[in-house]
This record gives C-alpha cells, structure tokens and sequence, in this order.
C-alpha cells in the first residue's frame, strides 16, 4: 500500500515538476517576445479607440519618462502569463485527474473547463470588437466642443484590462447557473425569483465592475449581463423542463401545435373535396 502511495505520489510530482517547467519556458518566450514586438502589441490593443485619444496623432500620452517604458514591461509580464496559462491549465487538470471518477472527469470537469475558457474567451472578443470601439467613439467625441480629450496611456490600459477581466467572468454566467443546477444547489424556480428583479441587479453589478462608474459602460455591461441571465436560466430549464416555462416556450409549442393542425387540416380540404366528388359521381352513375 505504501509503494503504490509513493509511486502516486511521486508521479504527481514528477508532472507537476515538468508543467511547471514548461510554464516557465513559456512565460519567458511570451515576455520577451511581448517586450521584442511591444509596437505591434500596443497598436492591436490601442486599435479599438480608432486613434481618438489626442490631438497628437490619436496617441495615447505619457506623463512621466518611465511610463512608456513600465508600461512594455507590464505587457511583457502580462503575454508571458498568457502563454504560461495554457500549460498551468492544462497541468491543473490532469493533477485533479486522478481524485475524480472517469465519466465524472469527462462529462463534468474537463468538458466545464474547456467551455468555460471559450467563454471567457468570447467575452473578451466582445469588448475588442464591440464594446471598446463603440463606447470610445461616443466617450471621446462628447463635449468635444468644450473639452479636447487628452487620455493617458495607463488609463486606457487599466480600463482595457479591467473590462477583458470582468465581461470575461460575465460570458460565464450561464456556465455557473448550468453548473450549480447539475449539482442540485440550484432549482429553475430560484433562479427565476431573479427575473423580475434581475436587469436592476445586473445594473447594479454592471455599476460596481465599470470603471469610473461610467453610465455608458455600465449599460453596456447590464444588457448582455441580463442577457447571459436569460441563457443561464435556459440551461437551468433544460436540465427539468418540467420545472416551468422558460420564456413562454411551452405556451409557444402550444400555438405551434395547434397551427400546425389547422394548416394539416386545411392542407388535407382537397382531398376530401374529391373523395366526397367521387362519391357523388359513383352514387349517380349506380343508380
């Protein structure tokens, strides 16, 4: 028993030795690659603003000489996370292998995790392509009469990154709801209690993770916010469809079904017309 616990014990450190290993050959080649093609980095997360942020060129300003500088090794540090992340990942995973039953492990774990990564993923997708563009081209043009926007190079960056970090964690909205529902800690009639009041709950969490609690970005937050509610709340109803009506879906089959009917019947009216024609011509010519 006591051989079979070492070998376990030491196979796990074994894999764990080399996922760390190669999590660290990686954040050094994300560092210093983020570090060697820093202008290229800076003007793919600066393209949202559309070159808005000054007067000068649409650059973002500095306000200090080791700004600049501070801020490459900030995003060196950060790519060099981001190409660590996958091997801690995917290490995690399979150090976790070995406590949970087969089918458990693929039908829950790792199928959850990977979803929960292409959600946070798809999260962060929708603040470069939509929300920065959109809220930076209505922000930076207002009262521009009055004031000529100057921002920051750290500004912009702290609200870039605040916004990947926070809707990522929101895209996963459904994923958690769908989650604590297989675990039997939440039924589709508690997670439906929040309906009425959810777009003022989801107001008020899109109020406390917007930055600068700005009006614009906390709206742009609650409605996909609520939205992702609306697709958790689905995944919840479709564990126990018998548990409710999920957005009048059971009322709509209803409707569905009975035109469906009426259409067969009405389909089916030249038929009969002709089998009661045939029977009239065959009972005149019997006769």
């Amino acid at each position: 028993m006591s051989a079979s616990w070492y070998d376990r014990g030491y196979s796990v450190g074994q894999r764990w030795r080399w996922t760390l290993l190669l999590a660290t050959a990686a954040f050094f080649i994300g560092a210093l690659s983020t570090f060697y093609w820093h202008n290229e980095v800076f003007g793919f997360l600066l393209a949202p603003a559309d070159n808005k942020l000054s007067p000068f060129d649409g650059k973002p300003i500095v306000t200090a000489p080791t700004t600049m500088f501070g801020a490459t090794l900030s995003l060196a540090v950060l790519g060099g996370k981001l190409l660590a992340f996958p091997f801690i990942f995917v290490g995690a995973l399979s150090l976790l292998k070995p406590l949970a039953p087969r089918d458990w492990w693929r039908r829950f774990v790792a199928i959850n995790a990977v979803v929960a990564l292409f959600l946070f993923i798809l999260g962060d997708v929708f603040v470069y392509y939509v929300m920065m563009p959109v809220s930076m081209r209505f922000l930076l043009s207002f009262g521009t009469d009055i004031v000529e926007p100057v921002i920051t190079l750290n500004a912009y960056m702290e609200l870039l990154f605040a916004l990947f970090k926070w809707i990522g964690i929101v895209f996963m909205i459904p994923l958690f709801m769908n989650v604590l529902a297989r675990m039997g800690w939440l039924s589709y009639e508690r997670a439906r209690g929040f309906y009425r009041v959810g777009f003022l709950l989801t107001a008020f969490f899109s109020a406390l993770i917007s930055p600068g609690l700005d009006p614009t970005l906390t709206v742009m937050v609650a409605v996909p916010m609520y939205a992702l509610y609306l697709v958790g709340l689905g995944s919840v109803w479709a564990i126990d469809p018998s548990a409710g009506n999920y957005l009048w879906v059971k009322t709509f089959d209803g409707w569905r079904e009975a035109v469906w009917s009426k259409w067969l019947r009405f389909w089916r009216l030249p038929e009969r017309l002709g089998y009661w024609l045939a029977d009239k011509i065959a009972n005149v010519f019997s006769r």
